[in-house]
């Protein structure tokens, strides 16, 4: 019988192996969908199901059919964004409406569901970390209603939405030309710089939960913890953003072509493909090498900040980057 220390210092061993050996880029065109009691279909594009050494996270791709809407059930946080279609969600009791490029955020615990008013099947992403949350035995996932057809019901129960915003003033929805356009405020001269975290090189940066590449409170009134979608990323042809380092982070890929290079190797990608930065002080930038724009919706994790402040080299690692770039 193997003794608690070993069986510790094996599984430190087989984790640096397949940190080190995972997959980097999920494809699009290469999704295995399934049915569940919540949607229509589902997919997952990055997670432990399918082959990602991550943090306990994942991010999945949805479909609510025209006519449909989904279960209801409940969970720890999520963040979600729209990719196509319109419809609304009940949160917590409140009705959030949505369109192509809203992103919204499910509070811990909140009781949600979707439903699709238009013509045409909705596609969302969905954030979350249900394998973190059950690993430290706080997770439940409740399902408490199965999808259906849906007949205009749930928009009787829940005619009109009365703000964006939740009963205890925290942002639930955003739409995109809602967001904070960072690239048009540097322009205008009101530009927030945080010192020793790098130089913003992207074309066009919009602001949706904040995160790193904001200052703090620049939320749009979200109060993400566990998970956000924080920006989206635009480069123009044949640029980049610049080398940095840090843990666990996902990118989306909205628009374009273009590649990473994640620890000194070559990862191509496409629109639809989701990118994995692995669990670890892991250098990576991103690049767009073609004639079009790219653009990326970025996914992070509150885990990543916890671990981030207890690793020693981690600002030794940034202030080497910083100088290189000089």
């Amino acid at each position: 019988m193997t003794d608690f220390y070993s069986a510790w210092l094996h599984e430190s061993a087989r984790l640096e192996k397949t940190v080190g050996r995972g997959p980097v880029v999920a494809r699009g065109a290469d999704l295995a969908w399934i049915e569940t009691p919540q949607d229509g279909r589902a997919a997952m594009l990055i997670g432990e199901a399918t082959g990602f050494p991550t943090q306990g996270t994942a991010l999945l791709k949805a479909e609510i059919p025209s006519g449909w809407r989904t279960g209801r059930h409940r969970h720890g946080e999520e963040a979600i964004h729209i990719l196509s279609g319109t419809g609304f969600s009940v949160i917590d009791d409140a009705r959030y409406d949505w369109k192509t490029g809203t992103t919204l955020h499910v509070p811990y615990g909140a009781p949600h569901q979707h439903v699709n008013t238009g013509d045409d099947t909705a596609v969302y992403l969905s954030a979350v970390t249900h394998d973190l949350d059950f690993a430290v035995k706080l997770g439940r996932l409740e399902q408490l209603e199965e999808r259906a057809r849906d007949g205009g019901e749930l928009a009787r129960r829940h005619p009109a939405e009365r703000s964006q915003f939740a009963a205890d003033g925290r942002r639930i929805a955003l739409h995109i030309e809602d967001a904070i356009d960072e690239r048009a405020r540097r322009l205008a001269g009101h530009e927030h710089h945080r010192p020793g975290k790098g130089a913003h090189r992207h074309a066009g940066i919009w602001i949706l939960m904040g995160g790193s590449e904001s200052v703090s409170d620049e939320t749009n009134g979200f109060r993400a913890k566990a998970v956000a979608i924080t920006n989206i990323f635009e480069e123009a042809p044949h640029s980049g953003s610049h080398k940095h380092a840090h843990t666990e982070a996902m990118l989306y890929v909205l628009e374009g072509r273009g590649y990473s290079m994640i620890d000194g190797k070559r990862v191509d990608w496409q629109e639809g493909d989701a990118v994995h930065v692995p669990p670890r002080m892991t250098v990576h930038e991103h690049l767009n090498d073609s004639n079009a724009r790219t653009r990326t919706l970025r996914i992070e994790f509150g885990i990543r900040f916890f671990y981030e402040a207890l690793w020693s080299g981690f600002e030794k690692v940034q202030e080497k980057l910083e100088a290189a770039a000089r």
